[in-house]
């Protein structure tokens, strides 16, 4: 099996090893860290969209602007900070399992707010919680999957939990539009706050070992270190950077796309999240994603889908055009395996913290920019912005690449394990 350290340390002085060829989806299940883990993202992650539906309809229609919508968005961008980047010199240092808990038992009392108090402040703060819950769980979540999983099975379990991640929010939108529209935004809020307790109880009883020991003490910018030190994973951040700025768009502009009474309305909404986790079921098991090559590959098809949209004249068309940018940003599957190959298994919680952070940033920065594009100029015109941006980081993660012997090198090693077939990761001279 593939050396996690032996790779993390040649990471480091930019010479990189090939990934052992991934494992099966069921490998990973049979392992029990990783099923309680995926059960219980599951259950949270369904719960949590259909609340985040509810909240983007409540926020549009509250305040009558599509910035309604992206504020439900943006406001998680303080809160995300805070957990990833100024906690995240803590998040290594708890007990995970109890972490994970106790955290989902804080989602469900968050997300009770608007239940028992009106507005549309009360709305805005709900979100930002829920935003700062989310980061730290992912970011305890990705260390919990270093500590207990091997290589073999951990990217596996990312994609997998990506793909039903995707799924979830597909599911999670219908149901949360819908039950908003027929019951309100209370049956929503009620039933998130139900999985966030069935969560807690799963992940109560995660049997972790011992957690990875750190050689020094970790300061508010040891995941930010972490990840420019390591030529791949520096291009990946600002990839994964320039995504998120125009992650959230499809949700985002779904209400101005389809009027409230439009039958497409909850499919405008879902489209990007079935694109995305059909793409990554299919790109789970494959080694492809192992390449920056075909990573910027990808994001070029994003631009190109982002585009399509902005040409888009009528909702069923911008539906269709959503589910190919869904598609264009499952290449973040690929960024998330190299992570979890590279980074050192001590300061994961970190990285991934700080890395979640950026993309909190990015996130909100994107949403509320873009949607101020959309109010003055229409969606075509932030559909149309967001291909621009997506196209500039495609030519800076060229160039870089071009540039770059470490990145390059990482390219040509996974292509000759590849075409050498299983095994070939393990044997002396790869």
């Amino acid at each position: 099996m593939f050396d996690r350290e032996r790779s993390t340390a040649m990471a480091q002085r930019g010479v990189l090893v090939p990934a052992a060829r991934p494992g099966g989806y069921r490998a990973a299940l049979r392992q029990p860290i990783g099923r309680r883990l995926w059960v219980a993202g599951v259950t949270s992650s369904i719960g949590d969209y259909v609340a985040l539906g509810a909240l983007l309809f409540l926020a549009a229609d509250r305040t009558g602007l599509v910035l309604g919508a992206a504020a439900v968005v943006a406001v998680g961008v303080v809160p995300s900070v805070l957990a990833g980047v100024l906690g995240g010199r803590w998040l290594d240092r708890f007990d995970r399992a109890r972490a994970l808990a106790v955290l989902q038992l804080l989602g469900g009392a968050i997300v009770l707010l608007p239940v028992v108090q009106d507005g549309t402040a009360v709305v805005i703060v709900t979100a930002a919680g829920l935003a700062a819950v989310r980061v730290a769980t992912v970011a305890i979540r990705s260390g919990a999957m270093a500590d207990g999983l091997s290589d073999e099975h951990r990217g596996p379990l990312v994609a997998l939990l990506n793909t039903t991640d995707q799924a979830a929010q597909v599911i999670g939108y219908l149901t949360g539009a819908g039950l908003y529209v027929a019951l309100g935004a209370d049956a929503a809020l009620l039933l998130d706050a139900a999985t966030f307790l069935v969560s807690a109880a799963l992940l109560a009883g995660l049997p972790l070992p011992r957690q990875s020991t750190q050689v020094d003490p970790p300061t508010l910018t040891t995941g930010v270190r972490e990840i420019l030190r390591q030529p791949v994973l520096r291009l990946l951040g600002l990839l994964a950077l320039a995504t998120g700025l125009v992650g959230s768009l499809p949700e985002v502009l779904a209400p101005a796309v389809a009027a409230d009474d439009d039958p497409l309305r909850p499919l405008v909404l879902a489209a990007a999240p079935t694109g995305q986790a059909v793409t990554m079921a299919v790109l789970g098991r494959s080694s492809l994603i192992r390449r920056p090559r075909n990573l910027l590959v990808h994001l070029g098809c994003l631009a190109g889908a982002l585009l399509l949209a902005a040409l888009a004249s009528t909702p069923a068309q911008v539906a269709a055009a959503n589910l190919l940018i869904g598609a264009g940003t499952a290449w973040v599957i690929g960024a998330q395996v190299l992570f979890l190959q590279l980074a050192p298994a001590a300061r994961m919680a970190q990285i991934t913290g700080a890395m979640v952070a950026g993309l909190a940033i990015a996130d909100g920065v994107g949403s509320l920019g873009l949607a101020a594009v959309a109010d003055r100029a229409g969606t075509g015109a932030a559909y149309g912005v967001g291909a621009l941006l997506v196209a500039v980081a495609v030519g800076v993660g060229v160039a870089f690449r071009s540039r770059t012997a470490a990145v390059r090198h990482l390219d040509v090693v996974q292509r000759g394990a590849d075409r050498a077939g299983p095994g070939a990761a393990e044997r002396p001279g790869t």
